[in-house]
């Protein structure tokens, strides 16, 4: 069962994430991406951002030590996370304006997997996406916490071979493992010295590169998903998606998981949303502060506002309207796309599901009726 995080666990889970991203041993970020990622993703789809003379995995860590510790902190209600989702279904392309993000730098914190399909065998769905500027406009970032399966059996392994195999002699043993045959099932196992060799055999890659980190998974519990560098005024869809340690997720999940992610940001400027700061536990903050007393240990809680009847913009004066109803109805919620002159662009925003028409008028008898707006 994936670990449930409240918004008072943000600052902490946040201050962990930044001592890794700056931590420049074996088990900080640098070495992580170095190991599992290289310089060089094989799967790296082309993008703008990364070229040949690029040491990726590099850039991308420097990258989180300045914003992890700068991120605005965000935890999105569990009702929220519905909203998002379902309005992410309806959702069209849609360029993205620096505007649009609640914070240039920030993290946020899902109350629930948005995307369930999102999880793999090593990891739990994707609850956590972190953003900030990056070359070409902006780069975003998504996390997963680790399954059980995964921390137990392999983070188990691999924390015993790097704290008890030098570096060297790990390579030599991986290389050692490669000339060998795949070993017996019914006679060998990881734990033995043949299993290990063939084990290590399958990194020999990774060592090649970089020692092995002592946490397979970041210490502070979250895995780093992959980064999208998205150019501001050329995004249409999500190009140039680098997926962590060669592993991409399901295409559709991947797809609907980038649409909700854009969704909450454009629900998020919405006066449907409220937004309430809330603050870690004094014991928490005292330890945020001894390990970094810059960062600081608010979250902004964001929740839906009470439901109205109508929306705001809504009239069904005849005199405005032009028009004379003889019924009300249900309008189911919707995007509809709001031109701003200031960015000479529209902007989708949310309208929530609502009674229309006449009060002094019958409803239409629980029958939905979709009305889109341009």
């Amino acid at each position: 069962m994936p670990v449930v995080v409240t918004a008072r666990d943000v600052p902490e889970i946040r201050a962990r994430m930044a001592a890794w991203a700056r931590d420049p041993g074996i088990d900080g970020a640098g070495n992580w991406f170095r190991f599992w990622l290289g310089p060089q993703p094989e799967t790296a789809t082309e993008s703008p951002v990364f070229d040949r003379a690029d040491d990726a995995s590099t850039i991308i860590a420097d990258r989180l030590a300045v914003q992890l510790p700068a991120a605005e902190l965000f935890y999105v209600s569990d009702d929220m996370t519905e909203l998002a989702r379902h309005a992410a279904t309806t959702l069209t392309d849609y360029r993205l304006h620096p505007e649009d993000l609640p914070a240039p730098v920030g993290i946020l914190f899902y109350g629930h997997p948005p995307v369930a399909d999102t999880a793999t065998d090593s990891h739990n769905p994707i609850t956590a996406v972190s953003w900030g500027p990056g070359r070409g406009g902006l780069w975003v970032h998504t996390w997963a916490t680790t399954t059980a399966r995964w921390a137990d059996q392999a983070g188990r392994l691999g924390q015993a071979l790097a704290e008890r195999l030098p570096h060297e002699e790990a390579l030599a043993r991986a290389t050692r493992g490669s000339q060998r045959p795949e070993p017996d099932p019914d006679h060998d196992s990881p734990t033995t010295y043949e299993g290990v060799d063939f084990y290590l055999a399958g990194l020999l890659p990774n060592l090649r590169r970089a020692p092995i980190p002592p946490s397979f998974s970041p210490p502070h519990g979250y895995d780093w998903r992959g980064v999208t560098p998205m150019a501001f005024t050329d995004m249409q869809g999500w190009p140039g998606y680098t997926p962590s340690n060669g592993e991409g997720m399901n295409a559709d999940a991947k797809a609907t998981l980038e649409r909700t992610i854009i969704a909450t940001w454009l629900l998020m400027g919405q006066t449907l949303v409220r937004s309430e700061h809330l603050t870690a536990p004094r014991a928490v903050r005292r330890r945020i502060e001894r390990d970094d007393p810059h960062l600081d240990p608010t979250v902004r809680y964001i929740d839906l506002r009470r439901a109205r009847t109508e929306p705001a913009d809504h009239t069904d004066d005849p005199r405005t309207t032009g028009r004379e109803y003889r019924h009300r109805w249900i309008v189911r919620g919707h995007w509809r796309n709001q031109w701003y002159p200031s960015r000479n662009d529209h902007r989708p925003i949310w309208i929530d599901p609502h009674l229309a028409g006449p009060a002094d008028m019958p409803l239409l008898g629980g029958e939905r009726v979709n009305v889109l707006r341009r």
